[in-house]
């Protein structure tokens, strides 16, 4: 439940920035003098400074206003979210050739688009049950929430120790660390909690399984959340395995594990980090989250790659363009994510990454730069391939970054 909830502050973050960065319409006509510079007014906005020269001070102003910032934006995201899906080409070259009233900024329409992707992956459950017979799942199941309770102690320990810690002097705000590390236990113990119900649906399967071998009506003490069906037991399945968490555990107590060579200390740092999967996985979430917007300048030198002896274009025109493919990447993430929860729909998510990343890059490549069918299609070719090497260099960042600082 707490991930849900930081996820959906995430979006109502992603709103109030997208807004802040597109302004409000304006607000109604007033005159005299401006309440923030002075200056006289005529109309609804003040000549001098920009502001809206209508003040209210009523309390449902206030929220109002969050409302808008959040699902309005103007208005202008309705109008621009189908051109960047259904028409990209035609809103990136009316963006950089001046027609910019009616859509939102690049970079206003990327944030939104990164906020949404995020608050989608809350709703993604990691897997905790492990293969092998019923004895031995019974037995890895409860190691991994021995290992999960230890998580929120080590986790309360990096709390105390943050709170004990002088004050930065490095102009980070005072109370970042003790906010991370809060963060962090509040994580470990929703984990203990998730592992918790996952013995009780175990025990509670096992126990409904030998009730219908016995012939007996299934009965169980665990809660609702937890209680399982008949149904269910009948179709557990008891294949050897192991969940991500315990193979990523095995590699880092691996002796050689090695992230970048030459780096023996960073590398030490990140298998310390994988000893603990849950919090390394949620420190790799919250770097993904602060550095995604370096991935409009990692793409930028791949771009221009493409359009060296293309007379016309500049670096502005490009970054457009890579503002906007990735916002379309993002939303081709989101859905992805929840039409992957349909049982009737498990085909789209692999369909939409294989055809539709292809397609829009395609008429977005051929309409942005007014290109040949040719043109347009070898570029997509090479824009696909270097979609896949900078999200590779994007990855192992975000994990040098969440995990060695």
């Amino acid at each position: 439940m707490s991930g849900e909830l930081e996820a959906a502050g995430a979006m109502a973050t992603a709103g109030l920035v997208a807004g802040a960065i597109e302004g409000r319409e304006p607000g109604k006509p007033g005159d005299g003098v401006c309440l923030n510079c002075g200056a006289k007014v005529e109309g609804p906005f003040c000549s001098n400074c920009g502001q809206a020269t209508h003040a209210n001070r009523k309390l449902f102003t206030l929220a109002e206003e969050f409302l808008h910032s959040l699902f309005h934006l103007d208005t202008k995201l309705w109008r621009t979210l189908p051109m960047a899906i259904f028409r990209p080409g035609t809103l990136t070259r009316n963006y950089v050739y001046g027609k910019r009233a009616r859509y939102i900024s690049p970079l206003a329409l990327f944030l939104f688009s990164i906020f949404l992707m995020f608050f989608a992956v809350s709703f993604i459950d990691a897997p905790v049950e492990i293969g092998g017979t019923p004895a031995e799942q019974r037995a890895a199941l409860a190691e991994s929430l021995a290992e999960a309770r230890a998580g929120v102690e080590e986790a309360e320990r990096e709390l105390a120790a943050a709170r004990e810690a002088p004050p930065p002097t490095d102009g980070t705000p005072p109370d970042l660390e003790i906010q991370l590390a809060d963060q962090a236990v509040g994580l470990a113990r929703a984990e203990v909690e998730r592992r918790e119900q996952a013995v009780a649906r175990f025990d509670a399967a096992i126990a409904a399984r030998e009730a219908a071998v016995n012939g007996q009506p299934a009965t169980s003490d665990a809660p609702a959340a937890v209680q399982i069906s008949r149904g269910e037991a009948d179709g557990l399945n008891f294949e050897p395995g192991e969940t991500w968490q315990d193979g990523l555990r095995r590699m880092a107590e691996d002796g050689d594990f090695v992230v970048v060579s030459g780096m023996p200390e960073l590398n030490e740092r990140v298998r310390r980090s994988f000893l603990n999967p849950d919090l390394a996985l949620y420190r790799i979430q919250e770097a993904a989250s602060k550095f995604s917007f370096l991935l409009a300048p990692l793409s930028l030198p791949f771009i221009m790659l493409l359009f060296l002896w293309k007379r016309g274009t500049t670096m502005y025109d490009h970054i457009v363009y890579a503002l906007y493919a990735l916002s379309f990447a993002a939303l081709l993430f989101v859905t992805m994510i929840f039409t992957g929860m349909v049982s009737w729909l498990v085909w789209l998510p692999g369909t939409l990454l294989l055809l539709g990343l292809p397609v829009h890059t395609y008429f977005h490549l051929k309409g942005a730069y007014a290109l040949s069918w040719w043109s347009a299609a070898w570029r997509t070719f090479f824009m696909l391939f270097f979609a896949i090497f900078v999200f590779s260099i994007f990855l192992v960042l975000i994990v040098i970054l969440g995990l060695a600082g």
